[in-house]
């Protein structure tokens, strides 16, 4: 298991978002917009809970963002109303200002409803200029792709 170096665990971070009513269309199946705000809120939750950050003091105390700048979704199996989305956040890339993560939604046999996937870039918000990712946030989203990709192999 990977630790921080004030010695906190990392785990993968792993949601449960239950479908309701108001998510759907008149079919009764996930309205294809929802699917984005599970994989946003999923990784709002990932900045707060692994970086330490909630994106509002990202933004108001160190003028910093982190936009999304590209997306890119499979839709695998309609989510209904009332189902349960196990959402699970893998990071896939980090470079020098940006960050790749996949936002998978699973039933609860494991089976995929879809994937998100999506590029972030740290800006400055003062000129909206790409940031280098510091040290201290580079080292928690190396440790937690090294804890996600072991619990993937145990």
């Amino acid at each position: 298991m990977q630790h921080l170096q004030n010695d906190t665990a990392v785990q993968p971070l792993r949601r449960t978002q239950t479908v309701a009513w108001g998510h759907c269309d008149p079919a009764g199946i996930i309205y294809t917009p929802r699917v984005l705000d599970y994989a946003v809120e999923t990784l709002e939750a990932w900045n707060r809970d692994v970086l330490g950050v909630s994106w509002i003091k990202l933004n108001k105390e160190m003028s910093l963002g982190f936009p999304t700048v590209r997306v890119e979704v499979d839709f695998l199996k309609p989510p209904a109303v009332d189902h349960e989305v196990i959402l699970k956040l893998d990071v896939i890339d980090v470079g020098r200002a940006s960050l790749t993560t996949q936002v998978t939604g699973q039933d609860d046999t494991g089976a995929d409803y879809f994937r998100v996937k999506l590029v972030s870039c740290l800006i400055s918000v003062l000129d909206y200029t790409p940031c280098e990712i510091n040290t201290d946030f580079r080292q928690r989203i190396l440790a937690y792709q090294t804890a996600c990709r072991e619990d993937r192999d145990s």
